[in-house]
């Protein structure tokens, strides 16, 4: 097997996948009307999803390499939610916190506390090998742990991007969220990076599923020890970079409105030198 025919083949193309996708843009588009951007935003989350569940990304990270199945987890929980928030108008989520029950299981998950913990313990406990390693053994289980992921990963980015503006944190506070789960991330990272190698053993000696063992093993040159280090540095390094991203934008929308802040309060000064009476005239 060549790389160009993995690339071509490796598809799952699961109904449930395909329908859930299909679903959620009806769902979208029906009475509502998102700006181009938001709808942009909103259908590239649907589109990343789709890779990470359908493409060979899943093919590869359900059997051969730790590190795609890790490349899967990050795309599941942090560049999904946060472009699924963004597509979502601020009258439409209004409109759906007004039901009792979704108002209800708002305010309960998303205080920024709550919402922290939450995200950044289900990535923890899916990570630990017994939980990991039950997942990839058991569909029923794995199926969960990717909607655990989604979900936990939408509660959150909650709090920081929230499309009612008063359920968002302030500028400092939403980046001192944002730092505390990088660090959180980081340290997860490492430990993945440098512990032994057979914690997660179904990628020492992988089920040639697809006949894709020698391309990764030899073409690739991806050893379990390299797949292992690999998946390490991919939730150390691109997965912290994504909360320091989520940082800079915070830093950069207050600046924005610090300065039209300033702006705002000279055109006042200058509007009421213009009202005030010239000395010496009556």
């Amino acid at each position: 097997m060549t790389t160009a025919t993995l690339l071509l083949r490796a598809w799952d193309f699961d109904p449930s996948v395909i329908a859930g996708c299909v679903l959620l843009i009806a769902l979208y588009f029906w009475r509502t009307k998102p700006s181009r951007l938001q709808a942009a935003s909103f259908l590239c989350g649907i589109a990343v999803l789709f890779l990470a569940l359908e493409s060979p990304i899943d093919t590869l990270g359900d059997t051969y390499l730790f590190s795609a199945h890790m490349l899967q987890h990050l795309l599941l929980i942090l560049i999904v939610p946060p472009l699924l928030l963004w597509g979502v108008t601020g009258r439409d989520a209004e409109r759906l916190l007004r039901i009792p029950i979704a108002n209800r299981i708002e305010r309960a998950l998303g205080k920024p506390f709550v919402a922290w913990l939450t995200g950044i313990l289900v990535m923890v406990v899916w990570h630990w090998p017994v939980l990991y390693n039950f997942a990839l053994a058991h569909e029923a289980a794995h199926i969960f742990q990717h909607l655990t992921f989604l979900i936990s990963g939408t509660i959150f980015w909650w709090p920081v991007l929230s499309p009612v503006s008063q359920k968002r944190m302030a500028v400092m506070p939403a980046i001192f969220y944002l730092f505390a789960a990088a660090a959180a991330n980081t340290i997860l990272g490492i430990i993945i990076t440098f512990m032994p190698i057979g914690y997660y053993p179904a990628y020492v000696h992988p089920a040639d599923e697809i006949g894709a063992l020698s391309l990764v093993r030899n073409t690739w040159g991806v050893s379990a020890q390299i797949d292992q280090r690999l998946g390490g540095l991919l939730m150390w390094v691109p997965g912290c970079s994504v909360y320091f991203i989520g940082i800079l934008l915070e830093l950069a929308q207050w600046y924005s409105a610090t300065d039209q802040a300033e702006a705002e309060g000279k055109g006042e000064l200058e509007t009421g030198a213009i009202l005030l009476p010239q000395k010496g005239t009556q």
